[in-house]
């Protein structure tokens, strides 16, 4: 069902065929997508997944690095002293 939809002061639009209404009235294949969704969602805590974890803080250590970097780049040099000569 790759149709683009907006909703429109107009009203009206195409209304889905019947194929399409019995597809999503199948209440197994419903309850089983939901049951998958649901396992895979909740399956194990974030900081309980190693992997996951080390994934999210490689994540948010590269972003501090860029911003720091950045914020070195930013940063404006210190003016030279211009020496006297006598």
């Amino acid at each position: 069902m790759k149709r683009s939809y907006r909703i429109a002061p107009e009203g009206g639009g195409t209304q889905p065929s019947d194929a399409e209404i019995a597809r999503y009235m199948d209440a197994t294949r419903l309850k089983y997508n939901y049951a998958r969704a649901k396992e895979l969602l909740h399956r194990k805590p974030i900081y309980k997944d190693r992997r996951a974890f080390l994934v999210i803080l490689i994540i948010v250590l590269l972003a501090w690095l860029l911003s720091e970097t950045e914020h070195g780049l930013r940063s404006p040099e210190r003016p030279k002293q211009e020496r006297v000569q006598e």
